[in-house]
């Protein structure tokens, strides 16, 4: 009887965040496109791998208390001290970005003053454009190259340990940062020196870029490079392919893939604004700018620090906005978190993130419950999805993408 491959946690907890992988002294943790992580056969059984994942869950209170104590405590959003609106300077990088050039921005002038040495970001495998892949980054070039988001799940690979780099910034998911502010516990983990967090509502499976592209009638092989984000904000899926030919669906068109591709782990993450980064940042959605700005939350003063530094030095402008604006514009989603609490405790969950609880109105419930139904029936509804036709698949997303936003 062949022994069961010892694995760093349950599939249906597993983040597949790579936060196991970038602390492994032995850089023995095997990271694939499906849950879970597994540990490699010169596994020293040190239990660093465990202690660090963010898939047993994480005290967001608590541990934020820890890391922004300059902070004030904002219900549903986390230790705050300030909260604004803001866009990039340099009109090449506002342009290439997913809204407002912020992160990258931040980036390339932390690595041009000095301040680190190379971050860890997500860009396209060389080899596959299809693919995403973490990287460190360590010269501007390649920062700029990672702008963007990429809705596709994106582990770490490679041990810390490998990595000469004595100042590492991380720019990554909440289930990132959870397993980073871990991480920071450890010696290896002095490493990293800033945690730039992205919103996060749920995350996607690499089947949905396939999908996405078995839509819009393109061979993986085929791709030359995509984005997620191309055009005027909000921008959509564009593909270009080694023939030349362009194809691009609208945002909107492929906000149903959440509901059919998010992994399992997301339906009962209780984090939407990436409570535990230095400094947050998403959509400002808001304020419907044709190049786009972006929500920036600083937590620590030390993320603090870091933006007064990079908006001194005129690479980002920035608005104060109301803490309370940003959470009108992503109720919808950041109610859908909070609802993981009744989640977690119905379904008995080893995942503790404190004991506050939220209501939930009607329609936020009733949106919960179309997208429970669909997602545990995911393979089912994927196969039907498939079957449709291009205008009614597109019909059928900007419903969905109305319900939720409604």
């Amino acid at each position: 009887m062949t022994a069961p491959i010892p694995v760093v946690i349950e599939s249906s907890l597993c983040t597949r965040c790579g936060c196991c992988a970038a602390v492994c002294p032995q850089d023995c943790i095997i990271m694939k496109s499906t849950p879970p992580a597994q540990k490699g056969e010169t596994c020293i059984h040190c239990g660093l791998c465990e202690q660090v994942c963010p898939g047993r869950g994480i005290d967001l209170q608590a541990q934020g208390a820890l890391h922004c104590d300059t902070a004030r405590y904002h219900r549903g959003m986390g230790y705050i001290i300030n909260s604004y609106t803001a866009c990039a300077t340099e009109e090449k990088i506002r342009k290439a970005a997913t809204s407002g050039g912020v992160v990258t921005s931040m980036l390339k002038y932390l690595l041009e003053a000095d301040i680190i040495d190379g971050a860890l970001v997500v860009t396209f495998d060389a080899d596959h454009p299809w693919i995403t892949r973490y990287i460190l980054a360590t010269s501007t070039e390649e920062v700029v190259q990672s702008a963007q988001t990429k809705y596709q799940i994106t582990s770490l690979e490679d041990s810390l340990h490998n990595i000469p780099q004595d100042r590492i910034a991380v720019v990554g998911l909440p289930c990132m940062m959870h397993g980073m502010r871990k991480i920071q516990k450890t010696p290896v983990g002095k490493k990293i020196v800033l945690l730039i967090g992205l919103f996060c509502w749920v995350h996607m499976e690499q089947e949905a870029t396939a999908f996405l592209l078995r839509t819009l009638n393109i061979k993986p092989f085929d791709v030359k490079d995509i984005a997620y984000r191309s055009g005027e904000y909000l921008g959509g899926f564009r593909v270009k392919d080694i023939h030349g030919h362009k194809k691009f669906l609208e945002k909107e068109c492929y906000n149903l893939l959440p509901l059919l591709f998010a992994p399992e782990r997301c339906t009962v993450c209780a984090d939407f604004s990436n409570e535990l980064a230095d400094i947050s940042c998403g959509d400002a959605k808001s304020l419907k700018s044709p190049q786009g700005h972006t929500y920036v939350i600083t937590r620590s003063q030390l993320g603090q620090d870091v933006l007064d530094d990079c908006v001194e030095h005129g690479v980002i402008q920035v608005n104060p906005c109301r803490i309370e604006e940003i959470m009108d514009s992503e109720g919808s989603a950041l109610l859908f978190k909070k609802g993981a609490f009744k989640r977690i405790a119905k379904k008995g969950l080893p995942i503790f993130y404190g004991t506050e609880r939220y209501t939930i109105p009607l329609k936020n419930k009733v949106y919960e419950c179309i997208f429970c139904f669909i997602h545990a029936r995911k393979k089912y509804f994927r196969k039907i999805i498939e079957l449709l036709p291009g205008v009614l698949f597109n019909l059928i997303s900007r419903w969905i993408t109305r319900q939720r936003s409604r």
